[in-house]
Order: C-alpha cells, then sequence, then structure tokens
C-alpha cells in the first residue's frame, strides 16, 4: 500500500529536477546541475517503466503533471542561485524515496 506512493513521489521529484533544470536561466548553474539531471533521468526512466507495468499508466502520469506543475512554479518564484538549492535539496529527496522503495519487498 506503501510502495505506489513512495514510487509517486521519487518518480514526481525527478521529474521536477529535470523540468526545473530545464529552466534554468543562467549557463554555469546550469553545468552545476548536470549530475543531479543525469541520475534522475536514468533512475526515473527505470522506476517509470516499474511503475508502469505494477501500478498502471495512472501513477506516472499523475507524477509528471505534479513534476510539470512545480517545476514550472520554481524558476519563477526562485533566483536561479536559489534554484539550484532547491533542485539538489529534492535531488537528495528523491535518492531517498528511492531507496525506501527498492528495499519494500514485492507482494504477489
Amino acid at each position: 500500500m506503501l510502495e505506489p506512493l513512495i514510487y509517486g513521489a521519487a518518480l514526481a521529484i525527478f521529474g521536477f529536477v529535470i523540468f526545473a533544470t530545464a529552466r534554468m536561466p543562467q549557463g554555469m548553474l546550469l553545468v552545476g546541475c548536470i549530475p543531479a539531471v543525469f541520475v534522475a533521468l536514468v533512475m526515473g526512466f527505470i522506476m517509470m517503466i516499474y511503475a508502469w507495468d505494477t501500478y498502471g499508466a495512472g501513477l506516472p502520469a499523475a507524477a509528471m503533471i505534479l513534476a510539470v506543475a512545480a517545476g514550472w512554479y520554481v524558476p519563477r518564484r526562485y533566483k536561479p542561485r536559489d534554484q539550484i538549492i532547491v533542485i539538489y535539496l529534492a535531488w537528495a529527496v528523491g535518492l531517498v524515496c528511492t531507496l525506501i522503495a527498492v528495499q519494500m519487498p514485492d507482494v504477489e
């Protein structure tokens, strides 16, 4: 019961990292986001495939809607320096959610 919630949170956070970085206005700060985006793309893709297969298309779709909304809001609210801090904090929380999600046993 908790596994879909954790997977959805991780997918939304990784999607947020990708979309918020895409809206980063300055070049040097954009380069600083490369590690976060790379890990978010790889882990998000793998988790998206598993979530799509296990829980259907609703969970990944809802996670991406939340991610796009948050990724659109943050660059309008924060300056680029604060935006990179938010991206890295979200990345750290996403990695913790991923760690929790992959350690849960599969229920059959």
